[in-house]
């Protein structure tokens, strides 16, 4: 596959569809995450936490707005795999990253009740 060729005339077991597919799996990942920052059991008890709640949630947002304009970039053929594959890794790299703190916060806010 080369840099001008839009994703739709590429094979559906190619990488770029897979990745696209990653992607829409990773922003289902991402909304579960938001909800269960939402939970009760997450409230914050204190400063600390509240403003890491706050900041997990900045995050959170961020990555959810640039993964779904890679996403519809993709589908809109306006940018292509090879343009898209390191932004790509970086989105899932990402995800990894905020998932981990998110746990990290939840067992440090199921600690404080």
């Amino acid at each position: 596959m080369t840099a001008t060729e839009p994703i739709s005339s590429v094979p559906t077991n190619s990488s770029s569809n897979n990745a696209l597919l990653r992607l829409e799996r990773n922003n289902k990942s991402l909304l579960s995450l938001e909800k269960k920052l939402t939970s009760y059991v997450c409230e914050p008890k204190t400063r600390s936490l509240f403003n890491r709640l706050e900041s997990l949630k900045h995050s959170l947002a961020n990555l959810k707005n640039s993964n779904l304009e890679i996403i519809m970039a993709l589908k809109d053929h306006t940018l292509f795999f090879e343009d898209a594959k390191e932004r790509i890794r970086e989105q899932l790299d990402s995800y990894k990253t905020l998932e981990l703190k998110v746990l990290e916060y939840i067992g440090m806010a199921k600690l404080h009740c």
